[in-house]
């Protein structure tokens, strides 16, 4: 499985949950490319004082053999991962 890298501001609290890694690596499969081929960098927005225990950030992808990378919005209620797997069928990280 892909593994995240993790930011440690709030140790407790993921950015990116597991689940959402398995359906990350899922995406990868389902579309034909190789999970080891991909590299996910998550940064964790400071928390604020209006709203200290919402986790909210951006979540890096990078394609290792093609150098293409995408930035998503991350956090609670977030769709990262669906984005992510739309930009991989319309080819934003080039073929498998």
């Amino acid at each position: 499985m892909s593994e995240a890298v993790p930011n440690p501001a709030i140790p407790n609290m993921p950015l990116i949950t597991d689940s959402e890694m398995e359906d990350f690596d899922a995406a990868i499969l389902g579309a034909g490319f190789e999970v080891n081929d991909f590299h996910v960098l998550d940064q964790q927005d400071e928390p604020t004082a209006k709203e200290p225990h919402t986790i909210s950030g951006t979540v890096t992808v990078h394609r290792i053999s093609t150098d293409e990378a995408a930035t998503y919005s991350a956090g609670h209620l977030s769709t990262w991962v669906s984005e992510f797997e739309i930009d991989l069928h319309e080819g934003k990280f080039g073929e498998p």
